[in-house]
């Protein structure tokens, strides 16, 4: 959630807009854990979880990017490093209608301590 409320602001002022949905947990719980911890988008409930099943969900988290038309451009099964430039330039050429090639970079893995 921090790196998604980072994105919000570097994205300030763009078409852009992040909802969040958190899946399968109670209104009441979901109100109390963002009333300690607020973030700048909307998170919409899905405690039937009919929207994991409509948008084949998965794995958690799961990004899904949408064009100006609302169409599907990216998805990512898992973490993604928003925090990453790379990130900022998928989006920008997203809001600027270019959508070739473009992928989300993934979070980077903990590879250097010993297990």
């Amino acid at each position: 959630m921090a790196s998604l409320t980072r994105l919000t602001a570097r994205m300030d002022g763009k078409r852009f807009a992040i909802l969040a949905v958190d899946v399968g947990e109670v209104e009441v719980k979901v109100r109390r854990f963002f009333e300690a911890q607020p973030v700048p988008f909307p998170i919409l409930l899905d405690e039937a979880r009919t929207a994991k099943k409509a948008w084949k969900v998965e794995f958690f988290p799961t990004s899904y990017v949408l064009g100006p038309d609302h169409t599907l451009q990216l998805y990512a099964a898992g973490p993604v490093d928003w925090d990453d430039p790379a990130s900022d330039r998928t989006l920008h050429a997203l809001i600027a209608g270019s959508s070739t090639g473009l992928s989300l970079p993934p979070t980077p893995t903990d590879t250097g301590s010993p297990q």
